[in-house]
């Protein structure tokens, strides 16, 4: 009985003690949820940087002139589930005049988006405007354009140097509309970019196509 009576008033006193520390510093339990729940965030943001690092795919595309523009240039383009960034740098372009920039294929069976030969110029112009192009390189699927819903203006030199990220699936201002899904690029070997705008008989046609480039995997990249 006298064992059974002391191993009572031990754990007694343990208690106490322990309720003693609580009631000592009430912050204790909160400190420890918030560095609990740091921890936590740390390693799902860990996660997320190994999961978007292994499913990181990059690209490339050699823009060549059409319609006699000069201008050529070079795309590169990282994708992954959430995002994809795109950065082009092109010259030859008219100086101080806006570009639009699209990203251009074929959502509906993913066929191959090509850049159009001379055999698109149908009506026999010696031009080949918008839509004689859009049976070889697709209608677009991404403007690559800047915030808010506008192009890249070429300097004085008539060179353009543009990077963006766009968050996919999101719309990030309501004039600009959604940004394509990955779904809807994928799979991006099979897109094109196009770069557009140059005068013709003294008109400024901001709609028609001065550079193609067929987007094409990095060495060694994964489809």
């Amino acid at each position: 009985m006298r064992n059974f009576n002391s191993i009572i008033r031990s754990l007694f006193i343990v208690s106490f003690v322990v309720f003693a520390a609580s009631c000592t510093d009430p912050n204790t339990g909160v400190i420890n949820s918030i560095e609990h729940q740091a921890s936590l965030d740390a390693e799902n943001l860990v996660a997320e940087k190994r999961a978007n690092a292994a499913n990181t795919k990059m690209y490339t595309a050699d823009l060549a002139m059409l319609n006699e523009s000069g201008v050529s240039g070079t795309a590169e383009l990282t994708l992954t589930r959430n995002e994809i960034t795109v950065k082009i740098q092109a010259t030859g372009l008219e100086e101080n005049m806006l570009h639009p920039q699209h990203i251009h294929g074929f959502i509906e069976n993913r066929r191959n988006a090509t850049c159009p030969s001379p055999s698109a110029d149908t009506n026999g112009d010696g031009i080949i405007d918008l839509v004689e192009g859009l049976p070889f390189y697709g209608p677009i699927i991404q403007d690559l354009y800047v915030p808010i819903d506008t192009y890249p203006i070429a300097d004085d030199n008539g060179d353009i140097d543009f990077e963006r990220t766009f968050i996919l699936g999101e719309t990030e201002f309501v004039e600009e509309g959604e940004v394509a899904t990955y779904s809807e690029l994928r799979p991006l070997q099979n897109r094109t970019i196009v770069l557009h705008g140059m005068t013709v008989d003294g008109e400024y046609v901001a709609t028609l196509p001065v550079a193609c480039g067929q987007i094409t995997t990095s060495q060694g990249n994964n489809k």
